[in-house]
């Protein structure tokens, strides 16, 4: 077994910091796209921005534990934002189903590191989950939150089969973009070391 050093935590950490300011430029971003205020965007425009970061951070750090922490970290996130518990979950079982996918190529197969950050991309999709898998819940918790009627039907996402498909599709695009940018740039980046 691989021991964890504290340079490798140290970069770990790094990375993190850099996908967790992805995922508020993702955030940023389908705000501005969307206006309902329900951030259904941001999970698509994180994965399209935070590729990259993945992508070096799993080329640094060839160790099973980094992505899973990353996505352990995002659901933390989640859940401290007053997201509940469901929110946390796909943090925690994308993050590790990715990391056990990397794990497989030995964090150097192209198309399992790619394969990997596809399934990374839907740890930021608990927020939204979270209002369809506990609706009731997190509508009482917006009321709580002295949120009017006219914004919590704005904000809602409707649990309906095209909602669900398009949120779905729109998180693999940005994950394919995001992935094919971040292969792109580990694969500059280690042709510039090794010349």
């Amino acid at each position: 077994m691989n021991r964890w050093h504290l340079r490798e935590w140290k970069i770990v950490g790094l990375y993190a910091l850099l996908y967790f300011f992805c995922v508020g430029l993702g955030v940023l971003v389908g705000t501005l796209f969307d206006r309902a205020g329900n951030m259904f965007y941001a999970p698509a425009f994180a994965a399209l921005f935070g590729g990259t970061v993945y992508m070096l951070l799993q080329s640094r750090v060839q160790k099973f534990g980094a992505i899973s922490f990353l996505g352990i970290l995002m659901g933390c996130f989640f859940f401290t934002a007053g997201h509940f518990f469901i929110s946390f979950l796909p943090g925690l079982l994308f993050g590790l189903v990715a990391d056990f996918i990397a794990k497989a190529g030995n964090y150097r197969s192209r198309k399992l590191s790619f394969l990997s950050f596809i399934v990374f991309s839907f740890v930021n999709s608990g927020p939204i989950i979270m209002m369809w898998l506990a609706r009731s819940t997190y509508i009482a918790s917006l009321v709580a939150r002295g949120r009017s009627s006219a914004y919590i039907e704005r904000v809602m996402v409707p649990a309906n089969a095209q909602t669900i498909s398009w949120f779905v599709l729109t998180i693999l695009l940005g994950a394919v973009l995001g992935a094919l940018i971040g292969q792109f740039v580990v694969q500059t980046h280690l042709s510039k070391k090794l010349s």
